[in-house]
């Protein structure tokens, strides 16, 4: 069975690394398609070889696919915040309020967090200060940078294939945490979690 399996992984990697050899060498000719399937097939065998167990298991074939429009939804999302740090640098009046913010995601283990923790950081305006266990710390540049976070942990959720499950009597909204900012119970401590 783990023989099979290994199989698998041969032939889901190779696959994979000989469309990325067609899409960098940009070419059909025959020659080359049976050098990129040779690499290919080459360099999975030894890949799952050495690295076979370390392989995550949330890497699915299904979460391969959808890759690439999440790749596209995320390049979207570092462009709009792109836009809105210039505008904020160019603005005289710098409408700036940093501060921290702790997010609590329901994403389920250590791979979905991590994309989840570098999509933050990559999205100008917001730094992932620390990841412990479901708690993130996020620096957010505006107030409103917040409110996208909720937005891209859905986009991780639906690339994982991770359904939102709310525990009853368990609050699923962040808290801000920082000097002069409201704490849990006064005006204005939790933010409401926007789609982003």
């Amino acid at each position: 069975m783990a023989r099979d399996n290994g199989l698998g992984k041969k032939l889901l990697l190779s696959i994979l690394l000989f469309l990325f050899w067609v899409a960098l060498t940009a070419t059909l000719a025959l020659y080359d398609l049976v050098l990129g399937a040779i690499c290919a097939a080459f360099v999975a065998v030894i890949t799952v070889s050495l690295l076979g167990r370390a392989l995550n298991p949330r890497i699915t074939p299904a979460v391969l696919l959808r890759l690439p429009v999440f790749t596209v939804r995320l390049v979207w999302e570092i462009i709009k915040a792109n836009y809105d740090v210039a505008k904020i640098i160019l603005t005289p009046r710098l409408p700036i309020d940093p501060r921290i913010v702790e997010y609590r995601t329901y994403l389920p283990d250590d791979l979905p967090r991590t994309v989840f923790s570098d999509s933050i950081t990559l999205t100008p305006g917001t730094v992932t200060v620390e990841l412990e266990e479901d708690l993130l710390k996020v620096h957010c540049l505006c107030p409103y940078h917040e409110e996208g976070l909720a937005g891209l942990e859905k986009m991780v959720a639906w690339l994982f294939g991770v359904k939102k499950e709310v525990p009853t009597g368990s609050p699923m909204t962040p808290t801000l945490q920082g000097e002069g900012i409201a704490q849990p119970g006064e005006s204005g401590s939790t933010f409401a979690g926007g789609e982003g």
